[in-house]
């Protein structure tokens, strides 16, 4: 009896303490506007909180998870064998719409853009089921782009991934109308991890801008691309005697590697360009 109410107790607990739920979306994407058919999925993860929710890549999630977890033991390792996935931007909202904000990688800097978007969403009168759940459409026009969402009302969430929220119910489809960026939703389940977006460490700055500042400084980038490494030591001038090795160890001339990095950096903007907020990147 002791053991069978012993068990029953931990079932009680075990769902009191998942008060999170977590939605996995299929992200597809073209990278690349000359490149149509150049089709890349990733899968996201919406998770939602009791008084914000966040939305990143699942592998992004799970590695700084590991880095994370690594970091904690103390015995002076610290990484991973988990790739980071191809999407490093992240979104955080609030529920009552205030202080949202997405966070955006301008080559190896990151900047925490606020969000004061309103999304007038037009409800349609038409219906299907995607995934078991009967979904209403609803168009909007965001990011210079024109979107088509299904949510449901089964599912009391006003989310979606990325920025989108504001609907009756849950976004379990969107795509915009060139069908360029797509999510469907492909799993949902609770969770009782913790907050999963990791801050940044002391040598990544995180700025906080508007959208417009944004724009600004990475039209400025794009103009004058420097490689990772150069935003890194501009960024952290207390490191001195920075030295650089190909892949056989040898030492590398410092101008040549500076070159071949501003290089792939160039090369990096011309095979991706075809963002989902056309707007922040105009």
């Amino acid at each position: 009896m002791n053991k069978a109410f012993t068990i029953l107790f931990l079932v009680i607990i075990s769902k009191f303490n998942a008060q999170n739920h977590r939605f996995i979306y299929e992200y597809k994407y073209v990278p690349d506007s000359t490149k149509f058919d150049s089709v890349l999925t990733e899968n996201m993860r919406l998770t939602v909180f009791k008084d914000h929710s966040e939305f990143l890549s699942e592998m992004k999630a799970k590695r700084d998870s590991a880095i994370l977890r690594s970091s904690q033991k103390g015995n002076g390792e610290i990484g991973t064998n988990l790739l980071p996935g191809n999407i490093r931007s992240m979104v955080w909202k609030n529920k009552n719409n205030i202080k949202n904000y997405s966070t955006e990688f301008i080559g190896m800097e990151s900047y925490k853009v606020t969000n004061e978007t309103d999304f007038k969403w037009t409800l349609i009168d038409e219906t299907k089921k995607i995934q078991n759940y009967n979904c209403q459409k609803a168009v909007l026009k965001f990011g210079q782009r024109e979107w088509t969402a299904w949510f449901t009302t089964e599912l009391p969430f006003q989310d979606g991934p990325h920025l989108f929220r504001k609907l009756p119910g849950l976004i379990v489809a969107i795509e915009d109308s060139r069908k360029h960026h797509s999510f469907q939703l492909i799993a949902n389940y609770k969770t009782t991890d913790g907050t999963s977006v990791i801050k940044p460490s002391h040598l990544l700055k995180n700025y906080e801008v508007n959208r417009k500042q944004f724009n600004k400084k990475w039209n400025d980038f794009r103009k004058n691309p420097i490689s990772a490494n150069e935003q890194f030591l501009l960024m952290n001038p207390q490191i001195n005697n920075f030295k650089s090795y190909d892949e056989n160890g040898n030492e590398m001339d410092a101008n040549a590697f500076k070159k071949a990095g501003t290089e792939k950096a160039k090369k990096n903007l011309v095979k991706n360009n075809n963002f989902l907020d056309l707007e922040l990147y105009r």
